[in-house]
C-alpha cells in the first residue's frame, strides 16, 4: 500500500468519526459541496489530553500538517504545543509542555515552545517546528518523544550565512519547508530574507535582502560587521530590517520582502514548494504570492501589491489580496491561499485564474458548516493545508480546524 493512499484510508476512518464543531453539533462529512469544522469548539481555550477532537478547545490554531503516519498535527499557537488528531478523532498533545517558555531539549512533553507556527516532516519522519517566538528551528523525533533545536541561538538578529545553523541568529522564522534533496528551508520573517539549511547543517541566504536605515544614494551599502545587514551608515546597523518591494523578474537573492516586524508582529510569509521544484512564498505585507524558479528567479503569481479583495474570474496577478499567509499546491498545480484578512480562500488554477474556494471574501464570522465552503463566514485564517485532495483550514480566530474534499 503507498503511503499516500494509507493517508487517505487513515483520514477516510477519522472523518467517519467526526461530527461537525465551532457550536453546530451537526453530523458533516467534508466533501466538494461541504465545509465541516473537524477539530475545535469555536472557544478559545485547552481540554484535557484525549478530548474528541470536536469537543476539545484550540487557542489560535495556526496550521496543520499531515503526517507519514496519515494522522493530522495541529500547530496550537497559543496553547504552545504540537496536537495530533489520533486514529480515533481524539486530540492529544506531541510536543510543548504548554508553558511558555524555551527548551530545554529532552522529552517532547516536557520542553516548552513560545508561539510555535509551522511544521513539516522530513524523509526520516521527524517533525520540523518553526518556534516562532523562540527564533528557533526545532526538531521533534516522535517515536523517540524527543525535541531538539537544530537552527538558532534564540535571540532575535541576523547572523551566521555560511556557517552552522544550530550557532546562527534567525528572527521570527514563521515558514519552513524541505526541497527534494532535504535541504531545509525557512522564512525569517523579521529579518526580511529566505534561507536554507543543507544537510550539513550549513545556514546561507536564498532570498531576499535585509537593509537597515536610510538610502545614501551616493554610496553603496556595506554589511554590518558579524550580521547579516546591510547598511549605509554603521550606527544603523542595531535596526530592524527594512520591509520594501524590489526584484521581480530577477534574481530572488537580490529581491526585498515586506513581513511584519517588531513585538505587534503576526506571523506571516508561507513558504512551499512545487513537484517541479518552485518555492513559493506568501509575500504578506505586499499582498502578494511570489514564486522563485529553480533559476532563482522571481516573479509575482498573485496579486497586484494592492490591499483588498478583487478579481475573482481573471488573472491571479491582477487581483486583489490582503495580507496572504499560507499557500499550498495541489497535486494537479492548483495554488491555494490563505487571504487571510480577507478571511478567505482562494485558488490559482495553472492557467492562472484566481477563484475563492472557501469563505466570503472581505467577511469575518463562524458559519455555513454542512453547506457549500463559498457559502460559510472563516475568521482569519492563517494556515492551509492540502493533502490527498483534502483542503484543511486553520480557522485561527475561529479557534478550530476545518475541512474541504477538493
Amino acid at each position: 500500500m503507498t503511503g499516500r493512499r494509507f493517508v487517505a484510508l487513515v483520514l477516510s476512518a477519522v472523518f467517519a468519526l467526526i461530527a461537525a464543531a465551532c457550536g453546530s453539533g451537526e453530523v458533516c462529512t467534508p466533501s466538494a459541496d461541504t465545509i465541516c469544522s473537524i477539530a475545535g469548539t469555536g472557544i478559545a481555550g485547552l481540554s484535557p489530553e484525549n478530548t474528541p477532537a470536536t469537543e476539545s478547545d484550540l487557542y489560535l490554531p495556526m496550521d496543520t500538517a499531515v503526517g507519514p503516519d496519515g494522522l493530522l498535527y495541529i500547530v496550537d499557537w497559543n496553547n504552545h504545543r504540537i496536537r495530533v488528531m489520533d486514529d480515533e478523532a481524539k486530540l492529544h498533545t506531541v510536543a510543548g509542555s504548554g508553558m511558555l517558555g524555551d527548551g530545554p531539549p529532552g522529552p517532547a512533553l516536557e520542553s516548552a515552545f513560545n508561539h510555535p507556527t509551522d511544521l513539516v516532516f522530513d524523509d526520516l519522519d521527524r517533525m520540523i517546528v518553526a518556534a516562532w517566538h523562540n527564533s528557533r528551528i526545532k526538531r521533534v523525533d516522535l517515536e523517540a518523544g524527543t525535541i531538539e533545536d537544530i537552527a538558532g541561538t534564540g535571540a532575535r538578529a541576523y547572523s551566521g550565512d555560511g556557517g552552522p545553523a544550530s550557532v546562527a541568529d534567525l528572527d521570527l522564522p514563521g515558514s519552513v519547508a524541505l526541497d527534494f534533496t532535504g535541504n531545509l528551508y525557512l522564512l525569517d520573517q523579521a529579518n526580511q530574507v529566505i534561507r536554507v539549511i543543507d544537510e550539513e547543517g550549513t545556514v546561507t541566504r536564498f532570498a531576499g535582502q535585509c537593509l537597515v536605515g536610510e538610502a545614501e544614494m551616493a554610496s553603496e551599502p556595506f554589511l554590518c560587521p558579524g550580521t547579516g545587514k546591510w547598511t549605509w551608515r554603521e550606527e544603523d546597523c542595531d535596526k530592524t530590517c527594512n520591509a520594501g518591494y524590489d526584484g521581480d523578474n530577477g534574481l530572488a537573492i537580490e529581491a526585498r520582502f515586506s513581513q511584519p516586524v517588531g513585538q505587534a508582529a503576526e506571523p506571516s510569509g508561507g513558504i512551499v514548494f512545487d513537484d517541479a521544484g518552485n518555492l513559493y512564498i506568501a509575500d504578506s505585507g505586499n499582498h502578494r504570492i511570489r514564486k522563485i524558479d529553480t533559476d532563482g528567479i522571481i516573479t509575482t503569481v498573485a496579486g497586484n501589491g494592492t490591499a483588498g479583495y478583487a478579481g475573482d474570474g481573471g488573472p491571479a496577478v491582477e487581483a486583489q489580496l490582503n495580507r496572504p499567509v499560507d499557500i499550498e499546491v495541489g497535486s494537479d498545480g492548483t495554488l491555494y491561499i490563505a487571504d487571510t484578512y480577507n478571511s478567505c480562500i482562494r485558488a490559482v488554477d495553472p492557467q492562472g485564474t484566481i477563484e475563492t474556494v472557501a469563505g466570503q471574501c472581505g467577511t469575518r464570522g463562524f458559519e455555513g458548516d454542512g453547506g457549500p465552503p463559498t457559502a460559510a463566514l472563516l475568521n482569519r485564517p492563517y494556515g492551509i493545508e492540502v493533502n490527498d485532495r483534502t483542503l484543511y483550514i486553520a480557522d485561527t480566530y475561529n479557534h478550530c480546524i476545518r475541512a474541504i474534499r477538493l
